[in-house]
């Protein structure tokens, strides 16, 4: 005997490329029940990882499975079933009206031919059948019907309009779900003994393609009487397009990426040789699809855990599970994602953490003052790379991208522009000394770069600025004359200082360099 079991999904484990389902129902075996059935399976399983379990009153030896291919009528997923339904009822409605309209236009026909039958109107003057006042008489209640007719027949062509637009979106719907939902499906076939009748719950799970996953990041810069934090956001950006909602149940998001086929990539020989056109290939004849055997193998038996309160999904954590090889954030409560590829963000950690924010100036380039956090991963699990939406209080400023940091790592974010900080920068010097008892040339630059903090309170700046680098053993480029001593010049010439201005402050930053060559060389590259 084949029993058909009702099963729900359970649980889910989304990774970056696939995930894990895991699905429950129950049932009542006796001796004579030989196969269960798990009807419905989307297409996009893959056939090897499906595995069987159970348990139960009833004592079951479970002996394989089989994957098969199950066709249908009417696509099975009911929102195609449902749909199709209000697409036949639009249909009907059509037709409906388009059988009105013929009564009317009929109707339309008959005035016609009524008021064009004038020489018999003539006939009934001339033998005094028919005054004038009959004529006029009919002339309006011709008018008047007419008028009718085409009112009944205006409202019937607005309604053809809005059914055909409703028509039309209901059918966009259908194509983009009959895509997802085929009218064919997989069925598993599980082969069982029965020893001992009784109750019983069987398990299966799968793993299904065109699932993924992707962290999202919402970062906040806020100041308050305590200081400067960093308040971010973690989300977990889920899509699937497996051909089966996930209704109610337990998720879970890994970084794992698990694969059927793990092998090593090989190098084998590169051969080069003559171009020669192939021609197209001949398309092979369709085979009978064969269904696939798999190996039984007890499941973990998933147990639904109760919710302990009703929390607003924005703002649920996950518990976060680091193994070494991967990180798992289990989403509590349970979570709806249906099948349509849009995509579902869940929260899966919130996280403050005190900040060090300082300001970078590049004069040379941009007037702009960039703002600079950095914050350490006080968090217990890693953070994982991934977009970050980037805010200011409450002001949106951009977008960036967090790269993996790991518990007590340090995190570096680029937090937009701050406009009460200014910079300008100014060329004040360019001489010309020819020396020429020694036939040599020497320039001599001076810039001067003036800097002012309209912020209440003091801040730390860093300045980034650049003089020449020759690449010619007789081009001589020297730094002279600087106020106030660089923190930094590295061996290509780039120099930074590091300030602190004080609220309300102005301040300036001198430096000269001289770049000295004979005069019989000429020199490229000087920018001013």
């Amino acid at each position: 005997m084949i029993l058909s079991v009702t099963y729900a999904i359970k649980k889910v484990t989304v990774y970056p490329d696939r995930a894990r389902v895991a699905c429950a129902g129950t049932c009542t075996v006796d001796k004579h029940t030989q196969s269960i059935t798990f009807d419905d399976l989307p297409l996009s399983l893959e056939l090897d990882s499906v595995r069987v379990g159970g348990r139960g009153t009833a004592r079951v030896r479970l002996q394989g499975v089989d994957i098969n291919r199950q066709y249908y009528e009417q696509a099975p997923a009911a929102s195609v079933r449902k749909l199709e339904a209000q697409i036949e009822a639009i249909e009907d409605e059509q037709r409906l009206l388009a059988d009105a309209k013929a009564g009317w236009e009929a109707q339309m026909a008959y005035l016609d031919g009524l008021r064009q039958a004038t020489s018999e109107y003539a006939k009934g003057f001339a033998r005094g059948r028919m005054t004038i006042a009959d004529q006029v008489s009919l002339a309006g209640s011709l008018h008047a019907r007419d008028q009718e007719v085409r009112k009944e027949l205006r409202a019937i062509d607005t309604q053809s309009r809005e059914l055909q637009r409703r028509l039309q979106k209901l059918v966009k719907e259908l194509e983009a779900l009959r895509a997802a939902r085929p009218r064919q499906r997989y069925q598993a076939v599980v082969e069982v003994e029965v020893l001992q009748a009784g109750e019983f719950q069987p398990t299966l799970t799968y793993i299904v393609r065109q699932a993924s996953w992707q962290p999202l990041y919402d970062v906040r810069l806020v100041e308050d009487d305590n200081g400067r934090f960093l308040a971010i956001d973690a989300l977990a950006q889920i899509k699937q397009n497996t051909g089966q909602d996930w209704s109610a149940v337990s998720l879970v998001v890994s970084t794992a990426r698990p694969a059927l086929n793990q092998r090593l990539p090989e190098l084998k020989p590169w051969f080069i040789d003559e171009y020669k056109p192939v021609p197209p290939p001949q398309p092979l004849p369709r085979s009978k699809a064969q269904p696939v055997r798999a190996m039984a193998a007890m499941a973990d038996v998933v147990t639904e855990t109760p919710l302990t309160a009703s929390v607003a999904a924005e703002v649920v954590v996950a518990e976060v599970q680091d193994s070494g090889t991967a990180v798992s954030f289990i989403v509590p409560g349970k979570i709806d994602i249906p099948s349509d590829g849009s995509p579902h963000k869940t929260t899966v950690g919130q996280h403050r953490f005190d900040a060090q924010v300082d300001y970078l100036a590049i004069p040379k380039h941009t007037d702009a003052v960039y703002r600079r956090a950095k914050v350490v991963n006080a968090s217990q699990g890693p953070l994982l790379a991934g977009q970050v939406n980037l805010f200011v209080d409450d002001v949106f400023i951009g977008r960036s991208r967090l790269d993996y940091t790991p518990a007590d790592g340090e995190v570096k974010l680029l937090l937009g522009v701050e406009e009460r900080l200014t910079i300008e920068r100014e060329l004040i010097k360019r001489e010309v000394d020819k020396r020429r008892l020694r036939d040599e040339r020497q320039l001599r630059y001076g810039y001067r770069i003036k800097l002012q903090n309209l912020m209440p309170t003091q801040v730390q700046l860093m300045v980034e600025d650049q003089i020449p680098v020759s690449r010619h053993e007789q081009i001589k480029v020297k730094l002279e004359d600087v106020k106030p001593a660089p923190a930094k010049q590295t061996e290509l010439n780039l120099i930074q200082w590091s300030l602190q201005l004080d609220a309300d402050a102005k301040t300036s930053i001198l430096y000269e360099y001289s770049v000295q060559h004979p005069r019989s060389l000429d020199v490229r590259g000087l920018m001013d």
